[in-house]
């Protein structure tokens, strides 16, 4: 059985400590804003999850977001690897202690004890952070979704424990829907990875099955062998959101609303790369405002 979460919309840190409160908002604030700036459709559909909810996705989004931001835009002249490391120590001790300097350490250790987060599944995503300083390409299939569980099946392992399940059955399919997800931010960004930092997500094999090869993604050369590569990858993407579904149902009621819009909204990115035929060169797909809004109305 998952964990039950708050039900009557009080904060997480209900203590009679006006100073500890004061710092979990602080801290809830900065993860908030993070997230607000750079999840825009998984922010959107955030908002949507009962207060306790929202406040620990805000925490464990920005513990995603810090060190992907340390992997893909270091700082001028810095060492990403030395900078993940120090991220990872900071962790490491703000999980035993409770204690950290930095806001979201201080949130997510909070979140990772109260909810009973399994902590392999913040080691299993850094472990993914430190491949991407290695490792530019997967040769196959098996290969990608090994990464992927650590950039993303974890992470939706951490939030059916957030918002809580009736069984164990739902955590194999929140894996699942982590592995939709991703695939679809990989479709969508492949001009984007490669440009600014030369990574290929896609299977090195299923290309050459395709005809495509590396240096097409390079010179941005769209074709119909191309168009039937994307295809094979959003079909795929597609089944991994239609299998996730039946886990939402093994969720606790008050957060299956906002994982179901999400997994919609996430899922419109393919529609968007539909309607420009499928070509991820012509510019980045994504949804507008009011496009979100409408989806969020036929899907409540």
């Amino acid at each position: 059985m998952g964990n039950m979460p708050f039900r009557d919309g009080t904060s997480m840190l209900d203590t009679s400590s006006c100073q500890h409160g004061d710092t979990w908002q602080s801290d809830i604030e900065a993860a908030r804003t993070l997230h607000q700036k750079h999840g825009t459709s998984y922010y959107f559909a955030t908002r949507f999850f009962p207060r306790p909810q929202r406040e620990a996705t805000f925490a464990l989004y920005a513990f995603f977001r810090v060190p992907d931001e340390l992997v893909d835009n270091p700082a001028p002249g810095s060492d990403p690897r030395r900078a993940l490391e120090d991220w990872r120590d900071q962790w490491r001790r703000a999980y035993r202690s409770g204690h950290a300097e930095h806001p979201v350490l201080r949130a997510t250790a909070h979140v990772f004890h109260h909810y009973k987060i399994p902590y392999d599944y913040s080691e299993a995503f850094l472990a993914a952070m430190f491949r991407d300083l290695d490792e530019r390409t997967y040769r196959t299939y098996a290969d990608l979704e090994a990464y992927m569980y650590g950039s993303a099946a974890v992470v939706g392992l951490m939030m059916a424990h957030v918002i809580g399940f009736s069984s164990d059955a739902a955590l194999p399919l929140a894996e699942k829907l982590g592995y939709a997800m991703q695939l679809t931010n990989f479709l969508r960004d492949i001009d984007d990875d490669w440009q600014a930092r030369q990574r290929i997500y896609l299977p090195l094999d299923e290309l050459a099955r395709f005809g495509v090869s590396a240096s097409q993604i390079a010179e941005r050369k769209f074709d119909e062998r191309f168009a039937a590569l994307m295809r094979f990858q959003a079909n795929r993407a597609r089944r991994l959101y239609n299998e996730s579904e039946r886990g939402i149902a093994l969720l606790n009621p008050e957060g299956r609303r906002a994982v179901r819009l999400a997994s919609v909204l996430y899922a419109a990115i393919l529609t968007k790369l539909d309607q420009q035929r499928l070509d991820p060169f012509v510019g980045r797909a994504c949804t507008s405002t009011l496009e979100k809004i409408s989806l969020t109305v036929r899907n409540w």
